[in-house]
């Protein structure tokens, strides 16, 4: 027998009584109408696609168009349909999986997706359609797939299915919802499947627990047919793992799937697993894959520890900040320090990971000032928020120092912006200080300023009352190569006042008109 017979040879070539049954009163249970028809003005007569019953209607009211009823014959659920209305888009469409066991191996089960649909566009009772599309034959060890390239209408006669050209066997089984429209929308039979698996090992796989999250149980059951240790991994609760592989997610190799045990398949042993079990942590496999990769390095670490930097060799970003630390530190030592950080600051330091972060960036803070950090003091400090608090200030007032020298630079060349009335006066800016002080309290963006400023691009000029010289009032922003003001802002970017327009307009001619003036005779 070849192997497309062999395939063929599990599945039954009739659509059961048990499918069509399925079909019309659970998967296409909404797809049921009543068209209506107004005799008199208080009088409907209908007709019931379910129950094909054709009756005068009892209603009290009118029934309308597109209004949910309930058919007074069968007492089914429908959907009025005003039979004046054209049909031109009346189909219903479902993705349908059905599941049976095999005709030749009672402790095989195989699965069948079909597109099925309703069509009320020329047969207004409905006409249905049930296409096979994709099988799925599960056995202990192996689960394979064979699927339509195309859509091929004409595959049911008298109820047989005929096996024509276009099947093709899948690399690997996949799920087909979502491929189409007609996937979309999909049911999957359970009772159907209760049936199939009874008496074979799929029996107790714990498949429960897909199904309630309505995860199509064809990915569970093709990881189930290859690694029946699946089973024992849901019992021991961890899911995770389990549906990494049915997603086909990444395991970060935590699992060997040649292990005859499961603390050979896990890599773990009974004391672990034990010790896990009671943490009541869940168990990812970045999680597992973790905490072996420190074993392998004989450290010590709790599962506590463990989910506390699961993330650490899942990509290059924390891996390369851990690097960083290995130049100085052993492993244990990283993880002893990081977690009495934790400890000290538990608010700044909610991980391991968190703690790594900080910790690498205050080392490459204090390569950047000079601090030698091969000394203990340094590298280890006591505590390591206020130490990385510390160094970012230090860098930023090392950053600022250079901006503060052009800003100083531009002083002498902004003295001709000194102006004052009898109330207000104006100055320039002196600092980067300065200028995060004023937005601060004014509670605008004039800090972001500082670079333009320092660059001779812009002046910032702080208009000031001369009985509060100290307190901020309104902030001027000049634009010095065509030299005039841009903007002009107080409290909450609020607009000059009377006052303030004032003078500013004096501002004007005392200052700018005259350097406009200076440009033409210079011309």
């Amino acid at each position: 027998m070849n192997e497309k017979l062999d395939f063929e040879a599990h599945f039954s070539s009739t659509v059961s009584e048990g499918l069509k049954s399925y079909i019309i009163n659970e998967a296409l249970l909404h797809s049921r109408y009543f068209y209506v028809k107004r005799m008199t003005s208080s009088l409907q007569r209908g007709c019931c696609t379910h129950c094909k019953s054709n009756h005068v209607v009892n209603s009290d009211k009118l029934l309308k168009h597109n209004e949910v009823w309930k058919c007074e014959k069968c007492q089914s659920h429908v959907l009025v349909k005003s039979i004046g209305r054209g049909r031109g888009k009346m189909i219903d469409k479902i993705y349908v999986v059905w599941y049976e066991k095999s005709i030749v191996d009672s402790q095989t089960i195989t699965a069948t997706g079909y597109y099925v649909s309703m069509d009320y566009r020329e047969d207004m009772m409905g006409a249905t359609s049930i296409i096979p599309v994709a099988r799925y034959l599960f056995e202990n060890g192996k689960a394979t797939m064979k699927h339509r390239r195309y859509y091929i209408s004409g595959t049911t006669e008298d109820g047989t299915m005929n096996y024509e050209n276009g099947w093709v066997t899948a690399n690997k089984p996949f799920s087909m919802l979502g491929k189409n429209s007609f996937t979309i929308n999909s049911e999957q039979s359970v009772e159907s499947l209760k049936k199939a698996i009874e008496g074979t090992i799929f029996t107790y796989s714990q498949w429960e627990y897909y199904y309630q999250q309505n995860i199509d149980l064809v990915k569970f059951f093709s990881v189930f047919s290859k690694y029946p240790f699946v089973e024992y991994l849901m019992k021991m609760g961890m899911t995770k793992i389990v549906t990494s592989m049915v997603d086909n997610w990444n395991l970060y190799r935590c699992i060997n799937f040649r292990g005859k045990t499961m603390e050979k398949i896990l890599g773990l042993t009974k004391k672990e697993i034990k010790d896990w079990k009671s943490s009541g942590i869940v168990m990812t496999p970045a999680l597992l894959s973790t905490y072996k990769w420190f074993k392998r390095r004989n450290v010590k670490i709790s599962w506590e520890a463990a989910e506390s930097c699961d993330s650490l060799i899942t990509g290059t970003y924390y891996m390369e900040r851990f690097s960083r630390l290995q130049r100085h530190l052993s492993n244990e030592r990283i993880i002893r320090y990081a977690e009495n950080q934790m400890k000290k600051e538990p608010k700044r330091h909610r991980s391991i990971l968190n703690v790594i972060t900080s910790w690498t960036d205050y080392l490459n803070e204090c390569e950047e000032l000079g601090i030698d950090v091969t000394q203990e003091k340094s590298l280890l400090p006591n505590s390591l928020y206020r130490a990385h608090r510390k160094t970012s200030r230090s860098i930023k007032l090392k950053k600022d120092e250079i901006v503060n020298q052009k800003i100083e630079k531009l002083q002498p060349r902004l003295k001709q912006y000194h102006f004052e009335s009898e109330t207000l006066f104006v100055r320039p800016a002196v600092s980067t200080e300065e200028l995060f002080e004023e937005g601060k309290k004014l509670v605008h963006c004039v800090g972001g300023y500082a670079n333009r400023y320092a660059e001779g691009k812009i002046a910032i000029l702080f208009i000031r009352k001369k009985k509060e010289p100290d307190t901020p009032f309104y902030t001027v922003e000049l634009d010095l190569q065509a030299n005039r003001i841009t903007q002009c802002r107080g409290y909450d970017n609020e607009d000059a006042t009377k006052e303030v327009e004032v003078f500013v307009e004096a501002f004007k001619l005392a200052t700018l008109a005259k350097n406009q003036k200076e440009r033409k005779m210079a011309i």
